[in-house]
């Protein structure tokens, strides 16, 4: 009852009173990890860092809730207290005893553990991105003639079996598109000829997917080691391969993508 009042009293604070119902109580073993489009926090009420953690949460919770993105409506808030009940002993039982945790999973994405800065503005821009359309027109097929000197590459390498592969790819195309003009973004599925298992094999492929930025200025392939999101992607991309001041993305990434075309 007295954490009841507590969380009562946290959404009159934040001014998202009405909303904070709409945030569902959970027992962890009635969590479905496959179930789309639902946003999970794990937590241990009383603790300063779960309960900054709910607030933010709840913030983030309105902002998606109020956003106009399509399918935002979709989306379902649950948070799952490890004081209530048995889920302190069933989330240890599984490993998950370094609290608070998020956990994200939108249709056809699969479920992410939410690794970045926890503030309502940064997760609920996260949820957002990934509900975003994307397309596949600024991803180039595999050819080994597109490393070169002229333009950076970033390749993903996978197959299509791997459903971790699948479930960026919302993501490895939202990039694609930001970064036209600066950095070609490829696909190399291993196992679809000996080139492309070569290709691979030259480059130690050993999971999937694997992301590695190469060509343009860099002697070696510098490998991506970061969440597999649009801003994990972006937050690389942009630190590698800097824009220039000026730049214009939008005409040379037209430019940049026709000539390499033209190059084969």
């Amino acid at each position: 009852a007295m954490f009841v009042s507590r969380f009562a009293r946290l959404c009159v604070l934040l001014g998202v009173a009405a909303l904070c119902g709409a945030v569902e109580d959970a027992k962890f073993n009635a969590l479905d990890p496959a179930a789309p489009n639902q946003i999970v926090l794990m937590y241990r009420g009383g603790e300063d860092q779960s309960d900054n953690a709910l607030h933010e949460f709840l913030r983030a919770e309105f902002e998606v809730s109020e956003s106009k993105v399509e399918g935002a409506d979709k989306i379902v808030f649950k948070k799952c207290d490890a004081n209530v009940g048995s889920n302190g002993k069933d989330m240890a039982s599984k490993g998950l005893d370094g609290l608070p945790m998020v956990f994200v999973s939108i249709e056809g994405q699969g479920m992410d553990r939410y690794a970045r800065e926890l503030t309502g503005e940064k997760l609920a821009d996260f949820i957002l991105v990934k509900l975003q359309p994307t397309s596949d027109e600024d991803i180039f097929p595999y050819s080994d003639e597109y490393i070169t000197d002229a333009y950076p590459v970033f390749v993903k390498f996978y197959e299509k079996w791997c459903s971790r592969c699948q479930a960026m790819k919302a993501a490895f195309e939202n990039a694609a598109s930001q970064m036209v003009g600066r950095v070609i973004f490829m696909e190399v599925e291993c196992s679809s000829s000996d080139l492309s298992q070569q290709f691979c094999m030259r480059h130690k492929v050993d999971g999937y997917p694997t992301l590695k930025l190469m060509g343009g200025p860099f002697d070696k392939a510098v490998p991506f080691e970061r969440d597999r999101s649009v801003q994990g992607i972006m937050e690389f991309l942009n630190e590698h391969v800097p824009e220039e001041e000026g730049e214009d993305s939008e005409e040379e990434g037209e430019g940049t993508e026709e000539q390499a075309k033209e190059e084969l």
